[in-house]
């Protein structure tokens, strides 16, 4: 059974890059393992649909000592089942360094190995050169790919993406480079010709000390969209992702936030609540932040964080 991983940090287009394989893949028997950095889970909810297997894991990263076991347990879960392919989305902080002893814990398990075709890496083509340097997973999810996709070029300039090629190519040469939008590539081509990557073995970056914090937002009322567009605003600048569905005065929309670009999009699916999952890039003051800012546009409307 072929596996195929995944990684890319938060907000790179990982989702957008499955969705895409999912039409790719219509009508053939594949598994999905997601994982999201969150005790939440979003990104099933954006493609969950009853054509394919779906495992989640959330509440950390797939590669990290905290969640390990059940990533374990999962893969071997699937082996069970007679499919041709599984796709891997690891969560954005993803360090893979370990992938290859956790493959061999799996086929000890089971007796049965994976095939696996290697990785597709996806780096946000607007933010790519301010994380790579501060954030050590990025690279080392580079290092690891055989496959790298430098997405959302339509946002950088023809220079800056040269740059940004040249860094990739620094830290991993053999790596296929490939600079679209949407993560907008010849998909199945780019399967096909997957080359497994060595795993050397080496410390893994996620610890519980390194990850960063997370919050989820709860709300059962009925949002001003107008206020909550100016809390989004605000809020995003104290965070590296957030994604989530809020109910509005205006209907429902998914919120999508990556550093300081943020858009709410219509969502004609019900929800049952306000959710959203926020990643902090300021570490453990993201409490102090959500509380004062949810005070200054919504008062004493009730929220869970």
């Amino acid at each position: 059974m072929k596996l195929i991983l995944l990684t890319g940090f938060l907000g790179a287009g990982k989702t957008t890059m499955l969705k895409k394989l999912l039409i790719e893949y219509e009508g053939r028997k594949i598994g999905v393992l997601m994982n999201e950095f969150g005790e939440t889970g979003i990104d099933g909810q954006l493609i969950k649909n009853e054509d394919f297997d779906l495992i989640e894991l959330n509440n950390g990263s797939v590669f990290c000592a905290c969640l390990k076991e059940n990533f374990i347990k999962g893969l071997a879960e699937f082996l069970h089942h007679q499919l041709e392919i599984v796709f891997v989305e690891s969560s954005g902080v993803a360090d893979p360094s370990n992938m290859g002893i956790i493959l061999e814990t799996v086929t000890k398990i089971t007796g049965k190995a994976y095939d696996y075709a290697g990785s597709i890496c996806i780096v946000d083509g607007r933010y790519f050169l301010k994380q790579v340097d501060v954030i050590a997973a990025l690279e080392k999810q580079i290092i690891y790919a055989s496959k790298v996709i430098i997405n959302k070029a339509d946002l950088q300039n023809a220079e800056t993406l040269q740059v940004i090629t040249e860094k990739i190519k620094g830290i991993n040469p053999a790596a296929e480079i490939y600079q679209t939008s949407f993560c907008a590539v010849p998909l199945a081509d780019l399967v096909k010709t997957m080359k497994r990557t060595a795993f050397t073995a080496s410390p893994s970056v996620n610890t519980w000390e390194s990850r960063p914090h997370t919050h989820v937002l709860k709300t059962d009322e009925i949002l001003d969209y107008q206020t909550f567009e100016r809390f989004l605003n605000e809020i995003k600048l104290s965070t590296h992702r957030i994604k989530g569905f809020v109910q509005t005065d205006q209907g429902v929309f998914e919120v999508s936030s990556v550093n300081d670009f943020a858009v709410l999009n219509h969502w004609i699916k019900p929800v049952e609540e306000t959710e959203i999952v926020l990643i902090s890039a300021v570490g453990i003051r993201m409490i102090s932040d959500l509380l004062r800012l949810w005070k200054n546009y919504f008062g004493d409307t009730p929220v869970s964080i």
